[in-house]
């Protein structure tokens, strides 16, 4: 299969919400899939960063600062801006065509398989299919910590069937009402989800409404919280010069650098 063959094929999927009957999420049929890969998201550390704002911009920021530490980083964010091979990075450098047509081939004929043996009751979705791709793609090319964006959510996001060994929430405020809630409470809920049995999570600034939900699900899960609030800058103009460049990124790279001694 060519590369333009499987781009082609990945976008005839459609809108990630339209192939989902009765708009229903379920991890179940992502672990499926996964399992008949051979589980290759087991083989990876993982950061997972969820939120509304900045989640984006987070992710790409530690996957720079931890390729300077020496770690082989690789990754996941969307969407992309101009090619979509930019969602999957290894390094800094995007998945080549050749390899991206070889695991759509790979993902693809095996989600095929699945519905006709009716292991699976419906073709993946464009976003369970790159994720898929993406955890395929790591796993052989084995980087040290893999950073990966929740596309929606949190909770029944394809991403969040790793077990990772960090969680950042970023700011979180209303999106995605129709799927994830018509509060900032609600929506809150539903980003927690990434949050592990005593677990790490780093949090950064929060309206109140989130701020509750995320100090409850950290208490009731028995999580170690850090806090990165001191370490953003306010938002006012000109305010960022008045804070200290090293500080800002220090927060979360230190609990990774060190080979994930946490």
């Amino acid at each position: 299969m060519s590369y333009e063959t499987a781009v082609a094929s990945m976008f005839a999927l459609g809108h990630e919400l339209a192939q989902m009957p009765s708009h229903k999420f379920d991890l179940a049929h992502m672990r499926v899939l996964l399992g008949a890969l051979g589980h290759p998201e087991k083989k990876l550390a993982c950061v997972l960063i969820s939120g509304t704002n900045g989640k984006g911009s987070t992710a790409a920021t530690l996957a720079s600062i931890l390729k300077a530490s020496g770690l082989k980083t690789g990754l996941y964010t969307s969407p992309h801006l101009i090619r979509i091979n930019e969602r999957i990075r290894m390094n800094g450098s995007s998945i080549s065509d050749d390899e991206f047509a070889l695991l759509h081939d790979v993902v693809g004929r095996t989600a095929e398989r699945l519905v006709s043996e009716g292991e699976l009751p419906w073709h993946p979705s464009f976003f369970e299919m790159l994720t898929a791709m993406a955890f395929e793609y790591f796993s052989r090319m084995r980087p040290d910590m893999v950073v990966l964006e929740v596309g929606m959510g949190g909770r029944l996001d394809a991403t969040n069937v790793v077990e990772p060994r960090l969680s950042v929430i970023a700011d979180v405020s209303l999106d995605h009402e129709k799927y994830l809630g018509n509060t900032v409470g609600e929506i809150a809920r539903e980003k927690v989800g990434i949050i592990r049995e005593g677990g790490v999570v780093v949090t950064l600034p929060q309206m109140p409404e989130a701020n509750d939900v995320i100090g409850h699900a950290i208490l009731d899960l028995n999580a170690r919280a850090v806090s990165a609030v001191a370490y953003v800058p306010p938002v006012s103009p000109g305010s960022a010069e008045d804070l200290p460049l090293p500080g800002r990124s220090g927060v979360i790279s230190r609990y990774l650098s060190r080979r994930y001694s946490f």
